[in-house]
C-alpha cells in the first residue's frame, strides 16, 4: 500500500504534469488562417466589344458588327503619322472612313486617344464622330479601338 508521503508525491507529480502539458498546448503556434478565395472573375465586356474584339478585318464597326470593311482590291489606304491620319476609301469614293487622332496613338493596352471619325457607308450621307477611343487589343500591325458608349470601333493600322 502507498503512504501518504507517496500519494502526495503523485498527485503533486501529477499536477505539474498537466500545468505543462497545458502550457505547452496553449503556447503551441496556432495554424494560419486558409487564405481567402480570389473573388470571381466578372466579365463587364458587352457583346459588342467581345464580337469586335474577335473580328481582323480592317475597318470600322458598328455595334460590334463590321461596317465598313477595307478591301484591297477595292479600296485605298492612307496612314499620315505627321498630320496623324488614318483613312480608307473605296476606289470610286463612295465609301469612307477618315480618323483625325487629336494626340499620340499608343499601342498599349487601356491607352485613350480622342478622335475624329469621318465616315460614309454609301453614296450620299455622311457621319461624324468625336469620341475617346480605348486600345483594347494590339498586333504586330494593328490596333483595335473602342468606345463602349457609343458602340463603335476601328481596326485600324497602327502609326
Amino acid at each position: 500500500m502507498a503512504s501518504k508521503g507517496n500519494i502526495a508525491f503523485m498527485l503533486r507529480f501529477a499536477l505539474a504534469l498537466v500545468t505543462v502539458a497545458t502550457t505547452m498546448a496553449v503556447s503551441c503556434p496556432q495554424p494560419d488562417p486558409p487564405e481567402p478565395p480570389d473573388p470571381p472573375v466578372v466579365d463587364t465586356k458587352s457583346t459588342e466589344r467581345k464580337q469586335f474584339e474577335s473580328a481582323y478585318v480592317e475597318g470600322l464597326y458598328l455595334k460590334g458588327s463590321c461596317a465598313l470593311a477595307f478591301d484591297l482590291n477595292e479600296f485605298q489606304r492612307a496612314v499620315n503619322p505627321v498630320r496623324k491620319t488614318y483613312r480608307i476609301q473605296s476606289d470610286d469614293q463612295t465609301r469612307f472612313l477618315h480618323v483625325s487622332y487629336q494626340g499620340e496613338v499608343s499601342a498599349a493596352e487601356n491607352a485613350e486617344v480622342g478622335c475624329e471619325i469621318h465616315y460614309r457607308l454609301t453614296a450620299g450621307e455622311s457621319t461624324t464622330l468625336i469620341v475617346k477611343l480605348i486600345v483594347v487589343k494590339v498586333s504586330d500591325e494593328y490596333l483595335w479601338l473602342w468606345n463602349e458608349f457609343q458602340k463603335v470601333g476601328m481596326i485600324v493600322q497602327r502609326i
